[in-house]
């Protein structure tokens, strides 16, 4: 079987390839791979994230407080096989960067007028765990599957991709977003912070000391995704012969 890698101008799976074996730069390198579901790969993925996340908008509570570890699994899902659908978006080429206008779409359509209606509207507090959801459910993973779209379509690797938004969803569940708001805002630091994507793994509402040991923490997580050789695993994955080191 023979499989190449090279940087054709467009094609992450079936598009032309240069037989020389050196990419002319390695992060934009467009794989192929003649295993048939390969190709398939990115669309099953887009299909079950956006079932997923569909079912989690429509069928899950919209809260603040996190009642069901099997729920927080199936919003975690959903946006992995989003992340994999971008990572594994079959053409890589610049002319494509239209597509980017839809999250746009998206977020001046919808996310950032409903979210405004919850301050200029005042209802904040009434709709307070409606103010949430669109925050943290909406907001915050669609500019994280953003930025990894805008990477993966302008020639960056499926690896690295995902590293991304991997290490973008690690950020904010690091607990530094909770320790932050504390900073940037004209309030006391508070003696116990109770946040519940903290609370399910520590039991309950820690110190603000023990915050910031929860976010440290996170710091060599996040290096270590980075420093993944997640580009040589997907060369594995799709039969790929290896070349161009790894991401």
């Amino acid at each position: 079987m023979a499989v190449k890698r090279g940087t054709p101008s467009l094609g992450l799976l079936r598009g032309g390839a240069s037989d020389t074996g050196s990419p002319r730069h390695p992060q934009g390198a467009v794989l192929r791979s003649e295993r048939t579901w390969a190709r398939h790969l990115w669309w099953v993925a887009l299909v079950a994230g956006s079932a997923g996340a569909a079912f989690t908008w429509l069928a899950t509570p919209h809260g603040r407080e996190i009642e069901a570890v099997w729920e927080l699994g199936v919003k975690l899902a959903a946006f992995a096989c989003l992340c994999a659908a971008i990572a594994f978006f079959p053409w890589s080429a610049p002319r494509l960067h239209w597509l980017l206008y839809v999250p746009f779409v998206f977020f001046t359509g919808y996310v950032i007028p409903r979210i405004s209606y919850f301050y200029y509207g005042d209802v904040a507090r009434a709709q307070g765990d409606s103010f949430y959801t669109h925050v943290y459910l909406l907001l915050y993973p669609g500019i994280v599957l953003t930025v990894a779209a805008a990477y993966r379509l302008g020639g960056g690797s499926p690896g690295a991709c995902l590293k991304i938004a991997v290490n973008g969803i690690v950020i904010v569940f690091s607990g530094f977003l909770d320790l932050m708001w504390f900073l940037v805002n004209p309030v006391e630091l508070p003696r116990v912070i109770d946040a519940p994507h903290i609370s399910i793994f520590t039991g309950g509402p820690i110190s603000y000391g023990a915050t910031v040991l929860f976010t440290l923490a996170h710091v060599p997580a996040i290096v270590l995704v980075g420093a993944l050789p997640v580009d040589r695993w997907i060369d594995r994955l799709l039969g790929l012969a290896p070349a161009g080191g790894s991401t």
